[in-house]
């Protein structure tokens, strides 16, 4: 006789249970045995008697849950205050979490806006340049599973007509559009052929069209001078949802590249052909890469491996790992966040559980089960969730446009793209969020209803709820406290990073940065700047000027080599007149300065960090040093000085004089008498008159400059000090409400006291001290939270050592009068309590 499947036979008697199920097996059994062995039909009898079970379930269940909502709703209208708070705080925080999760998408998951996304690629090699124009026109060739184009990408300024400003260029291979498919909002993209057109064509990318030609629907055809003050003709606007093909980075315009041997392409783009994987594509890309290194084994650029990544977020490996200390920062402090809103929020739940405990037990001697009082707190606990996931919504749309706002007036591309909207992934990672939230905070006040006992509820003794009750604030100030100290941290860094000595001077002077046009002539411009710098210093209040080619924070790079080399290094470098030092308090340690005189041989001064770095054990001076330009010898040995930023270490540097260089590119920096910013608009008119074919390409204080160098780290400093604000306000909250609650509480207690003589400064003082505990406790243990984790702030601090005690201390002090502040009003109401409305209280 042939058996049934037993697993089905197993779970035919699960089902049924009990002593039936024996009787109901055999009967099967006999039936199965009767039909032929038809596991199909003795299966389909299972599956049937389950189906049975889950309707009889839903039947019982789904009715008692919408009940549990229905009456989740009906608490929390009774109760306003009550819910708008515990949403707010888990708004908030939610907010908080949505912004940086828009940030990390951007960052690294957030795919290209062109069609059928997911089939692009990156392929790039391992830790360095992918390869030069005939091993990419190879590899395009060969490949039978991508679509690959080219893509170089730098700053450069652009100007239309008169005016010049700083751009981010895209260089990109004639089959861009074709392999991307990108479209245009005006205009046309070029085509294969184009860049060896005597003007070659440009798109311009919509925010430009917009900022900078008003959205005139004539721009095509306009000219603009880009990338070595070559022309190039627009011939189309790209589309507003395309920014580059390395978002976030904006892109201002997208010119094509000329096939030019010796130009390394970084990285290449690639479409997949429909079933090709990231695999197979690399498995075909080892092929070629081993064909290119047996045609040329000394080739070390095609040595290393090939990647081949999905394209989205940042392109470049080098630009995701340098944002990953950023990313991990905000993400723990915005997890502290939602955890202090949540440790909030059970609070409330919890002083809510207490104030119901006696309509708990009572519901419980009359039958209720735990089951379903469990239920109905966690269903409290969802709708409040809800509640608070619309208005973290609501709350990371706001913030996310406010800084969307302000991301263009960064100084760098790579921020200015950063898309911090609202999209579908970003409301699905918070209703996840929301919906762990509400586990996290339903579940403490729904076992304590649980395991209350009817006769202590009934008595109103809950001593276990009090002690978990003071537990949340001790680690709200905990956790908001390790907030406030790294904020410290970071103001205290930005203020020493702005003390620290530049090595110049910067007080009473101002820059002007020109460019030449395309039309200057090399031979004349020495001449153009030497009567510019004669005019500027006719100006009333000026006490003198200079020109170098580079100031600060702009660094300039030569090549030199303290011996003679086929390939010299690549060396930080300034063109300087023979006064720059003194107009900029450089003083010249070893040696001397630049003569006025011409001479036939070239001189360099090389800074302090360059001569200890070439001629560690030798006199420096009267060395040789081989420029691209030629032989020259050290003249002397100038003092270290910043370069791009304050708090960069010191930079080997070398100076040329000014007349043995033909740059067209340079700063005129004026002395004045007074405030620079007085002085600046005199000496832009000489600038604009005297000029002739050269461009302002920027102008300021030198003050400002280094104001403007900071940036980042105020960026970071007020992020942080914004989240650790949010997280002291719910921190404080949450003291003030089991402060509150406590007065509540001890009501008759304060009755009593009151009615034996207790002076209303004594109850004042008995709730401070008792908020005043929490917060010792808290602080304890937020200092000792503090010294584990402010060691991940190293790379931020600028040299400030993570264990300052001024912004341990500080936070501490701080945290103590916010307490003082949050439990003012209870202790205040609790010396208004009547003692004769008292001892009658409940």
């Amino acid at each position: 006789m042939s058996e049934p499947p037993k697993l089905a036979e197993w779970l035919l008697r699960r089902l049924v249970g009990g002593r039936d199920s024996d009787a109901v097996a055999g009967d099967l059994r006999e039936t199965f045995a009767a039909r032929g062995a038809s596991r199909l039909w003795y299966w389909g009898q299972v599956l049937s008697c389950l189906a049975v079970r889950v309707s009889l379930y839903r039947r019982r269940s789904i009715p008692g849950i919408g009940t549990d909502f229905s009456r989740a709703f009906r608490r929390l209208r009774r109760n306003p205050g009550y819910a708008l708070t515990a949403m707010v705080c888990l708004a908030l925080a939610l907010g908080v979490n949505a912004t940086l999760f828009s940030f990390l998408d951007s960052l690294y998951f957030r795919r290209l806006p062109v069609p059928e996304a997911d089939r692009m690629v990156t392929i790039r090699r391992q830790g360095g340049h992918f390869c030069n124009w005939q091993e990419y026109f190879s590899i395009r060739n060969d490949l039978h599973t991508v679509q690959a184009a080219a893509v170089l990408f730098f700053s450069d300024s652009m100007e239309t007509g008169s005016t010049g400003f700083d751009a981010s260029i895209e260089g990109v291979s004639s089959n861009y559009a074709q392999v991307l498919r990108l479209g245009t909002s005006l205009g046309a993209w070029f085509t294969p052929g184009s860049e060896a057109d005597p003007e070659p064509p440009a798109i311009i990318s919509y925010r430009l069209w917009k900022s900078r030609f008003a959205s005139d629907p004539r721009v095509i055809g306009k000219r603009v001078r880009i990338f070595l003050n070559r022309t190039f003709v627009i011939t189309g606007v790209a589309r507003p949802e395309f920014v580059s093909s390395m978002p976030p980075i904006m892109v201002d315009a997208w010119i094509p590249l000329r096939p030019v041997s010796r130009v390394a392409l970084p990285d290449l783009v690639a479409r997949m052909a429909p079933g090709a994987t990231p695999a197979g594509v690399k498995a075909e890309m080892d092929v070629i890469s081993a064909r290119l290194r047996a045609s040329d084994p000394r080739n070390e650029e095609i040595a290393s491996g090939v990647l081949v990544e999905p394209r989205a977020g940042f392109a470049s490996g080098s630009r995701k790992a340098f944002f990953v200390p950023v990313v991990t920062l905000l993400a723990a402090i915005s997890g502290m966040v939602l955890l202090i809103a949540c440790v909030n929020v059970a609070n409330l739940l919890l002083s809510r559980a207490t104030v119901r405990q006696r309509e708990m037990a009572v519901r419980q001697a009359l039958g209720a089960s735990r089951l379903r009082l469990f239920r109905e707190t966690i269903a409290e606990g969802l709708v409040l969730a809800a509640g608070g996931l619309l208005l973290g919504l609501v709350f990371g749309y706001a913030s996310g446009r406010v800084l969307g706002l302000l991301l263009p007036s960064l100084p760098i591309a790579m921020y200015r793209g950063l898309n911090l909207g609202i999209d579908w992934r970003v409301a699905l990672f918070l209703a996840g969020a929301g919906g762990l939230c509400a586990i996290f905070f339903s579940l403490p006040p729904a076992l304590a209803n649980g395991r209350r006992g009817l006769h202590p509820a009934m008595k109103g003794a809950d001593a276990r709820n009090s002690r978990q009750r003071e537990i949340y604030p001790v680690v709200q100030v905990a956790l908001s406290l390790t907030l406030l100290v790294a904020t410290g941290l970071l103001l205290r860094a930005l203020t020493r990073v702005e003390h620290i000595d530049p090595g110049f001077a910067t007080d009473h002077r101002l820059y002007v940065h020109f460019s030449g046009r395309s039309d200057f002539d090399r031979q004349a411009t020495p001449q153009l700047y030497s009567h510019l710098l004669e005019q500027a210093r006719e100006v009333p209040g000026v006490r003198d000027a200079t020109l170098a080619w580079r100031v600060f924070p702009r660094p300039g790079y030569g090549c030199a080599s303290p011996t003679r080399r086929p390939q010299t290094n690549h060396v930080r470098a300034n063109s300087v007149d023979p006064n720059y030092f003194d107009l900029m308090d450089i003083p010249i340690l070893r040696g001397r300065g630049f003569s006025s005189a011409d001479s036939n041989t070239l001189e360099v001064i090389v800074n302090q960090t360059l001569a200890r770095t070439w001629w560690p054990h030798e006199d420096p001076l009267g060395q040789t040093v081989w420029l691209c330009s030629g032989l020259a010898v050290v003249a002397g040995v100038a003092r270290d000085a910043k370069y791009e930023s304050l708090d960069e270490d010191p930079e080997p540097l070398y100076y040329v004089p000014r007349r043995q260089d033909t740059a067209s590119d340079l700063s005129l920096i004026v002395r004045t008498e007074g405030d620079p910013r007085q002085w600046l608009k005199p000496i832009l008119d000489v600038a604009q008159r005297e000029g002739g074919t050269l461009r302002i390409y920027d102008s300021g204080t030198l003050n400002d400059a280094i104001a403007e160098s900071l940036w980042e780290a105020r960026w970071q400093a007020s992020l942080l000090g914004f989240v650790g604000l949010l997280a002291i306000v719910l921190a404080a909250i949450g003291v003030y409400g089991v402060v509150a609650c406590s007065v509540a509480q001890r009501t008759r207690e304060i009755g009593v006291r009151m009615a034996l003589g207790a002076a209303p400064l004594d109850v004042q003082w008995m709730v401070l001290a008792h908020a005043l505990r929490i917060t010792a406790i808290g602080i304890a243990v937020g200092l000792l939270l503090s010294a584990a984790t402010v060691r991940l702030l190293r790379g931020f601090l600028y040299g400030l050592s993570p264990f300052d005690p001024a912004a341990f201390a500080g936070a501490s002090l701080a945290w103590i009068a916010i307490a003082i502040v949050a439990s003012w009003y209870p202790a205040r109401r609790a010396t208004r309590v009547d003692p004769v409305t008292a001892l009658n209280y409940e």
